[in-house]
């Protein structure tokens, strides 16, 4: 459109519409803080790629920058565009939990992302064309009339001889602030198109890099160690990241007790006592401590003292009722694990994963833990675990170990007694985890039994039978309970037994 002006007011106005209209940000997404940046490179990111320090900057950081309404502009960003699409995505909400402030998972999910998301901006920017290019340069037109405007404005009033080059001048700006409008609508029209057309390939990945972003939060969360700096952590961290992919039963494991810790941690989360601690309620009580001012005040007259020794003798008088974390002990904890070939494959990844939740109670509930992997006739090994007198590399180890053999349950059961009677665990509990049958003598189960009687323990017996369902099986010679997948579903399983093991 030719535009005439004739007045300065009509100046002043293209000079409005110019400032209004201002060019976007085209080079970055986010800008991450200096520490961010030092995190980013920490965790072995490649500070040369753009399109990685913005996703991990998305998916680690707890603040984004610029914001999202920063972001509306992105017509001509075509990697704005693409997160603002990853961001719409169900996944998103999920990615962000595992990743916000782990930079491990964060990196390795970036790194998971960054194809997918540099391909999708390659379609667009070919789909785009010459268009991007053109805006740019009518940005920097707009931007050199705008100073010619602005600086001549003013020498207006005082001679008049100017007022046609400036009129001219805000014509021009105006033209280009029109044309400037066209180009972005028909970026903006031709970028929702190329991205109703990638959004599969985007959703594709999105669900990929959950998994992902899962996978490496619980391998962390497992067997992740706390020890070295940065560099070493990221070291570490992609040995373990290695010996998972190359470990399909381990992968499996970690996946298994990743979920189950999530578990723990929210049944601690939600545990409660009364004690010192919060005040939430009041109650009938003797305790000094916490008895409300009013009770004491009854102190304070000699008319009133009688009455309150009265209310002190019968338990009676007013006082807070608190609550705190509960702080329960537990006895010791024995698992006898079942690695015989016919558990080989899920089972196996489960009842291992369950054993190792276990003794992450055990852990953090001060009390002794130790696995007995058993399978044939003296194929046995026991992993003791004293409250924090292990590494993450021998809880690794004892995961990965597998026997791959037959069943005797003879052996296993006579090394945990003799753990009873000769390593202090004459207070624990046995739980023992096997999918197949296997009879013992009678004179070794009344031995155990007399062992569990003295210590006034359990013995709890987990049977893996969803292919033998109808089969008699002989824990009851030695279980109090047992527990049968043929039964009751995984999870229920596992909820029973956290919930058993944890303290009372």
């Amino acid at each position: 459109m030719k535009y005439r002006f004739f007045t300065l007011k009509q100046a002043e106005n293209a000079l409005r519409l110019a400032e209004k209209n201002v060019a976007p940000r085209i080079d970055e997404v986010f800008r991450p803080t200096r520490l961010e940046q030092m995190i980013f490179e920490d965790a072995g990111g490649d500070a040369e790629n753009k399109a990685l320090i913005e996703l991990f900057h998305l998916l680690y950081a707890s603040e984004h920058r610029p914001t999202e309404a920063d972001l509306r502009f992105s017509a001509a960003n075509c990697r704005a565009a693409v997160v603002n699409m990853l961001q719409n995505q169900p996944e998103y909400g999920e990615l962000r939990r595992f990743c916000a402030g782990n930079d491990f998972v964060a990196m390795e999910t970036a790194k998971m992302l960054v194809q997918t998301v540099s391909e999708i901006e390659k379609h667009l920017m070919d789909a785009l064309g010459k268009l991007p290019m053109v805006l740019s340069r009518l940005y920097e037109k707009q931007n050199r009339l705008h100073e010619k405007v602005q600086s001549t404005l003013a020498k207006v009033q005082n001679d008049s001889t100017e007022l046609p080059e400036i009129l001219h001048s805000a014509e021009q700006l105006a033209s280009v602030a029109e044309q400037i409008g066209v180009v972005r609508t028909m970026l903006s029209d031709t970028l929702r198109k190329q991205l109703s057309q990638e959004e599969t390939a985007l959703q594709t990945a999105a669900q990929e890099s959950l998994e992902t972003a899962r996978t490496v939060a619980y391998a962390s969360a497992c067997w992740g160690s706390e020890s070295g700096n940065g560099t070493e952590k990221a070291q570490q961290n992609q040995e373990l990241l290695c010996k998972l992919k190359e470990n399909d039963y381990l992968r499996d494991i970690t996946r298994q007790l990743g979920r189950m810790k999530e578990v723990l941690s929210a049944l601690r989360k939600n545990g409660y006592a009364h004690g010192r601690g919060e005040k939430f309620s009041l109650t009938r009580g003797r305790d000094l401590r916490n008895l409300l001012s009013g009770e004491l005040a009854l102190l304070a007259s000699p008319a009133t003292m009688p009455l309150f020794l009265r209310r002190y003798n019968a338990k009676g008088l007013t006082q807070y009722a608190k609550r705190e974390k509960i702080r329960k002990g537990g006895g010791d904890v024995i698992v006898c694990l079942d690695e015989s070939g016919s558990t080989c494959g899920e089972n196996a990844a489960w009842g291992k994963a369950l054993a190792l939740a276990v003794q992450d109670i055990c852990a953090h509930e001060g009390r002794e833990f130790a696995l007995i992997h058993f399978s044939g006739k003296d194929e046995v090994r026991t992993d003791r675990f004293l409250p924090g007198k292990f590494t993450a590399e021998e809880l690794l180890a004892a995961a990965e170990h597998f026997f791959d053999g037959g069943t005797d349950f003879e052996t296993p059961l006579h090394e945990a007694l003799r753990l009873m009677d000769e390593e202090a665990f004459e207070n624990a509990d046995i739980l023992f985890i096997t999918d197949g049958y296997c009879d013992i003598s009678d004179s070794l189960a009344e031995k155990l039994q007399n062992g569990v009687s003295d210590a006034r323990c359990s013995v709890i017996g987990l049977l893996m039978d969803e292919d033998t369902a109808g089969n008699t099986f002989s824990l009851g010679k030695f279980c109090e309970k047992t527990f049968r997948v043929s039964q009751f579903d995984h999870r229920d399983i596992e909820q029973k037994l956290l919930d058993a093991f944890m303290p009372d």
